[in-house]
């Protein structure tokens, strides 16, 4: 574990650490600056950020659909057709609860097992209880063969090191000497190390992580999607918990690792929201010019979705035209046909 022997309380926090709360806090103390914008933008901002983070969660265990349906199962137009679909309005569903409820929600053992049972519960898999056998966590080769990166903590010992972690989390909350943006990402580490359930342990620290940073009022997770960030950089989230978890069970791992990692991922969700909103609020020009300076400022390819979701209030018309327009005059070219087609700019 992470925390035995007041471990947090005593080390000394790097200053790349330090830096990155200190940012994070910044915008967080702006954040009330950004909900006082026009509430149907925010509303559009929201229901973006519920399709991609259901989307994405799930897309990082392999569960995906296409677009038009994922889009109807979060909007509970339509009933699931298959495991995939039940889990991703499982997920949908957690989700819904924590936006909507986590100041009233107590992360203890009793809570963790109710939202993991809620996440199939579109599913005849039973959830809400504790694996029944060891786990690993291994990676696949070039050539096939099978690499353990990391035993997580056995299924008989599962019980008491969970109930442990959340003794910790509530002691140190009392206490309020760990800052909480350690803490949250403390807790979700050791959570994902201990590994406590067969399946669903990515979808549950993803939404545990949601739930800590509403409750201690960092709110960007309500309009950026976390979760898709986290995707976006996959490949440094597993490299990462696998380096920071180098020798965890002996109490001897780099929790730094971890958490430079995590923090950044808050600190590029504030980063973004205050990017969108400014593009949504900019007074002056009008909206096509707003695509263009979106266009300008966008660095390697981009696809139309990106610009619906930097400037939420445009129509697709208009979006149409403007990269018409763009192409026309030489400055960016089409990588392909239909409504997900790549652009990228003409250097």
């Amino acid at each position: 574990m992470s925390f035995r022997g007041n471990k947090l309380e005593q080390m000394a926090i790097p200053m790349n650490i330090v830096m990155l709360i200190a940012a994070i806090n910044e915008y967080k103390g702006k954040q009330d600056l950004y909900k006082q914008q026009s509430p149907q933008i925010l509303e559009t901002l929201r229901s973006v950020a519920v399709i991609q983070s259901t989307k994405a969660s799930n897309s990082l265990e392999g569960i995906v659909t296409n677009d038009k349906r994922l889009k109807e199962i979060v909007e509970k137009k339509v009933t699931p057709q298959n495991r995939s679909e039940g889990e991703i309005a499982g997920y949908r569903d957690v989700l819904a609860t924590i936006h909507a409820s986590h100041e009233a929600i107590p992360i203890n053992c009793n809570i963790i097992l109710q939202l993991h049972r809620d996440l199939y519960k579109f599913l005849p898999i039973k959830g809400g209880t504790w694996k029944n056998a060891d786990n690993i966590i291994e990676e696949t080769l070039p050539d096939g063969t099978k690499l353990i990166r990391f035993r997580p903590t056995s299924a008989f010992e599962t019980p008491m090191a969970m109930d442990e972690l959340c003794n910790y989390l509530r002691n140190e909350r009392n206490k309020e000497k760990v800052e909480p943006l350690i803490l949250t990402g403390t807790f979700i580490f050791d959570f994902l190390c201990i590994h406590p359930f067969n399946d669903g342990n990515g979808r549950m620290a993803r939404l545990l992580t949601l739930l800590l940073l509403y409750q201690f009022g960092y709110e960007v997770g309500r309009f950026i999607s976390l979760e898709k960030i986290v995707e976006e950089s996959k490949e440094s989230y597993y490299a990462t918990l696998a380096e920071s978890s180098i020798g965890w069970h002996e109490e001897e791992h780099n929790i730094f690792i971890w958490l430079e990692y995590f923090l950044g991922i808050v600190l590029a969700a504030y980063k973004e929201f205050e990017e969108r909103v400014g593009v949504i609020n900019l007074k002056k020009g009008k909206k096509n010019e707003r695509i263009e300076n979106m266009i300008e400022h966008t660095i390697g390819e981009f696809n139309k979705e990106e610009i619906r979701n930097a400037c939420p209030d445009v129509a697709e018309s208009t979006i149409n035209r403007v990269l018409e327009k763009l192409k026309g005059e030489g400055k960016i070219v089409s990588m392909g046909k239909g409504r997900n087609a790549k652009w990228k700019k003409i250097l």
